[in-house]
């Protein structure tokens, strides 16, 4: 008479008719080794960037940056636009953010409140007390102009033109919203104006300067922070705004 198998039908139930414990291979060991290998591997990375300096904004006591600018409003009675003599800061700079009066927003941060993200063109205009903000500008010695002010038989209003870079392609973009909070950039070109809705906004003429600097390493002349604005800038240019399609 045959035996029945008794203990291998019981031991065969009891692993669910799989494999047993001593012939399954455990997934939590090479589980554990791929995190860790992972987690290692992020670490090292982000050690090594964070020892590389940022070089996307300027730094304290390490970059020297210029960004050309320039004030280009209407008159109001013709309508004709034309670029504002450049202004100093006569020595109004706590931050490292200024102007010589050669239409040259000049940006060497004394501190981390001008620095990185915070290099902000708002720090120019406080610099120059001038007011930019969506609504009006206003000059130093001169009334505000306001949004629906006349710009001949047409209105004006704020707005401010950027091109990043100066290759002869960039055309430009609008800035939306504070004009403030613009960050400043390397060989960057600023206008300010104060035109028609969908006027031509020109480059600010100051962007040859930026090959003519006096602060930069091999420069032989240095141009004081108090230079009269009158003294450095010849009569501004006198073109017709001719309104075009909105953006």
């Amino acid at each position: 008479m045959a035996k029945t198998p008794t203990r291998k039908v019981t031991k065969v139930a009891r692993t669910g008719g799989g494999r047993t414990k001593r012939g399954q291979t455990s997934w939590f060991f090479p589980t554990l080794l791929t995190v860790v290998v992972v987690l290692g591997t992020f670490l090292i990375v982000f050690s090594r960037n964070q020892r590389q300096p940022d070089t996307s904004s300027p730094r304290v006591g390490a970059d020297h940056w210029h960004s050309a600018i320039g004030f280009y409003f209407c008159d109001a009675s013709t309508g004709q636009a034309a670029f504002a003599p450049s202004l100093a800061d006569n020595g109004r700079d706590p931050l490292g953010i200024h102007s010589h009066g050669d239409g040259v927003v000049h940006t060497h941060p004394f501190s981390s409140t001008s620095a990185g993200r915070n290099a902000q063109l708002r720090h120019f205009f406080d610099a120059l007390d001038v007011t930019v903000d969506e609504n009006q500008v206003r000059l130093p010695g001169q009334d505000a102009r306001r949004n629906g002010d006349d710009c001949g038989d047409q209105n004006g209003e704020v707005q401010v033109k950027v091109w990043d870079t100066r290759s002869p392609t960039d055309p430009g973009r609008l800035i939306e919203g504070s004009p403030g909070n613009l960050r400043l950039g390397n060989n960057q070109l600023i206008t300010v104006a104060f035109v028609p809705d969908g006027a031509d906004i020109p480059k600010p003429p100051s962007e040859a300067q930026l090959d003519n600097l006096s602060d930069v390493p091999g420069a032989t002349t240095s141009v004081p922070s108090t230079v009269d604005p009158a003294a450095t800038t010849t009569e501004p240019t006198t073109t017709t705004v001719t309104p075009t399609s909105a953006p």
